[in-house]
């Protein structure tokens, strides 16, 4: 199966179960980045970084990050409001003790450093330390490359599996009802030390409740 075949499966089971997308769509300027994905036809090093951007920008760049921060904690969601990318889905995925999240997130964040070492122009002999975890050195570059396409689709499985197994809907749940429980303690307490007769309007609290979420 191929990774874009993988990568519209994932498009499938998020819109099916959780009614939004994992990735969001690349929009058409950057379409092209999924139409390319396959083994390089050369083995210059163009064309492989050209393939890893195009990883990056897939896997990446596409992270639903608005709705990741929904799977923080409720706790920790004010701490950790402002993580984004890698940073975001590693919380997202470690916090609720998701198992097989850490060979993924190493693996996107191979991808990342090695872009951000090209974008940055840096110097060959550090170019070399970030590119080392993809055993480049005296390889042929288009077998790495079918290497690398195996770890993003296997990447990709992963989120599938996370979004069909029902998980990630259950915790944005209990995150929705952690918040609504504490806002309804809150508004409870504000309402009782505002009433001298020692009565609450449970009905005024519920209302405000549901304006807040």
């Amino acid at each position: 199966m191929s990774i874009k075949k993988r990568y519209h499966d994932l498009q499938k089971a998020s819109q099916e179960h959780l009614g939004w997308q994992w990735l969001l769509p690349l929009p058409p300027a950057d379409a092209h980045h999924l139409q390319s994905l396959n083994i390089p036809e050369t083995d210059k090093q163009s064309d492989f970084d050209g393939l890893l951007l195009s990883l990056a920008k897939i896997l990446i760049d596409s992270l639903n990050e608005e709705t990741l921060k929904k799977l923080i904690p409720y706790e920790r969601q004010e701490v950790l409001k402002d993580k984004r990318g890698i940073d975001l889905l590693e919380a997202a995925l470690y916090l609720n003790d998701l198992e097989g999240a850490e060979i993924h997130v190493a693996f996107l964040r191979k991808l990342q450093n090695h872009r951000s070492s090209r974008e940055t122009h840096r110097k060959e002999q550090n170019y070399l330390k970030i590119v080392e975890p993809f055993k480049i050195k005296n390889q042929n570059l288009q077998h790495i490359s079918a290497n690398i396409l195996n770890s993003a689709s296997g990447t990709l499985e992963y989120f599938i599996a996370l979004v069909e197994s029902g998980c990630i809907h259950e915790i944005i749940k209990q995150n929705h009802r952690a918040a609504a429980d504490a806002i309804l303690k809150e508004m409870i307490g504000m309402a009782e030390s505002d009433r001298t007769d020692d009565s609450v309007n449970h009905d005024d609290i519920i209302y405000e409740l549901e304006t807040k979420l």
